[in-house]
């Protein structure tokens, strides 16, 4: 992770987690530390709400942007073509009067995102290190590590027992060791400490009871063989999908508009969202994938209202009240008033109207389609020579009643 690099991003990040840390660490003092997948759904839900207000602003850049590719086309396609300096200074200054006018700015967008990427990595560590976050859940391996540690030569003993090829020599590290162990290794572990087999006997199994979602091992990562953990990744990638269509599903841009590149990219990117989601949760602890499963999950019900919400947004009135603030602007500057353009407006609902009713057309095509598959087959198996032979005689009786 490059952001992580960089020491003033990561210390933002360092500050997210802690506060992520301690919405955790309450919501397990809350339930009791009673599982921490019942945290993690909980956790997820409160991050969520928190987050909306971006949410809400980022889907308000979508639509606007939507509505101003009109008016930034018809720019593009006044100049194209034309390279020397008076004409891209012009382009540039037309380019960012329909951005004012619309109250925003080319990056407008990715101002949203640049600000969740860290709340992101925030969230990553705490879901990731659950341990190292909530000193409840923390206390229940001390006992280990301390048993462990008081072992001469531990770090070797770990080595011959085939757990790791690394030397462990800091409770820290011993803690996000043994933070992703499953059944299996903690009982290689009692068998290579047999001293304190007791301790780790006693306090494995408490941690893997918190740690078991459904049957589910939480701290481990689902990994390719065939096991109940399977369903995360597959659970993942599904959701994300109904995500990117709710999406989708307000946009009148048409993606399958060849000519298209912002939108064919823009497909691409939707299509593989689901599959890395999916590759993502089967090599990380699938804790880490319930929290994906369930941010996903969340964000489809946010879209929801969020749709409805933007749905009722006066664009002419925006568009209106963000010119009154250029003109303003342009008065203290000794420079006349412009006039408000609603032809935007016109435009992206031409665009929506003809997006339905190109999905209208589909589903008739594809109804038409259906039908005469059906009434070309009757009496016989799709596929067969029958129905080949059928599809022929019932083609010919049709055309001789014409």
């Amino acid at each position: 992770m490059i952001l992580l690099r960089v020491p003033i991003i990561g210390d933002i990040i360092d500050f997210i987690a802690l506060l992520m840390g301690y919405i955790m660490q309450a919501l397990f003092f809350i339930t009791g530390g009673f599982n921490i997948g019942l945290c993690i759904i909980l956790f997820t839900i409160i991050v969520r709400l928190i987050m909306m207000p971006m949410t809400i602003k980022q889907q308000r850049f979508s639509k606007l942007s939507s509505m101003m590719q009109p008016e930034l086309a018809a720019v593009q396609n006044k100049y194209k073509g034309k390279n020397d300096t008076a004409s891209m200074q012009k382009m540039q200054a037309e380019t960012k009067a329909i951005y004012e006018k619309y109250g925003t700015s080319p990056t407008g967008g990715c101002l949203q995102m640049f600000i969740q990427l860290p709340i992101f990595y925030g969230i990553f560590a705490v879901v990731r290190d659950i341990p190292k976050y909530v000193p409840r859940v923390k206390e229940l391996f001390e006992p280990i590590i301390s048993a462990i540690t008081g072992v001469a030569n531990y770090s070797q003993v770990l080595i011959d027992s085939g757990l790791t090829t690394a030397t462990y020599d800091t409770e820290d590290g011993l803690l996000q060791f043994f933070n992703a162990f499953s059944a299996d290794q903690w009982e290689t572990l009692k068998n290579a400490f047999p001293t304190v087999s007791d301790t780790i006997a006693a306090q494995s199994e408490k941690i893997l009871h918190v740690n078991n979602f459904f049957g589910i091992n939480l701290a481990t990562a689902p990994g390719f063989k065939l096991s109940l953990a399977l369903i995360i990744p597959l659970l993942a990638g599904l959701t994300q999908w109904l995500s990117v269509k709710l999406m989708q599903s307000k946009s009148p841009v048409n993606n399958d508009d060849e000519s298209n590149t912002a939108a064919q990219s823009m497909k691409m990117m939707n299509t593989m969202m689901p599959v890395i989601s999916a590759v993502f949760c089967i090599s990380m602890p699938s804790g880490l994938g319930l929290y994906w499963i369930m941010g996903s999950v969340v964000q489809c019900i946010q879209q929801i209202f969020i749709n409805k919400y933007m749905d009722k947004v006066d664009v002419e009135q925006l568009i209106a009240k963000n010119m009154d603030k250029v003109n303003k602007k342009r008065a203290r500057q000794g420079l006349p008033p412009k006039k408000v353009d609603t032809s935007a407006v016109t435009n992206y609902e031409e665009a929506v109207q003809k997006k339905e009713e190109e999905i209208a057309r589909r589903g008739e095509r594809a109804k038409e389609i259906k039908d005469s598959t059906e009434y070309y087959n009757q009496n016989a198996k799709p596929g067969s020579l029958a129905s080949k032979a059928n599809m022929v005689k019932m083609y010919n009786e049709k055309n001789s009643k014409n």
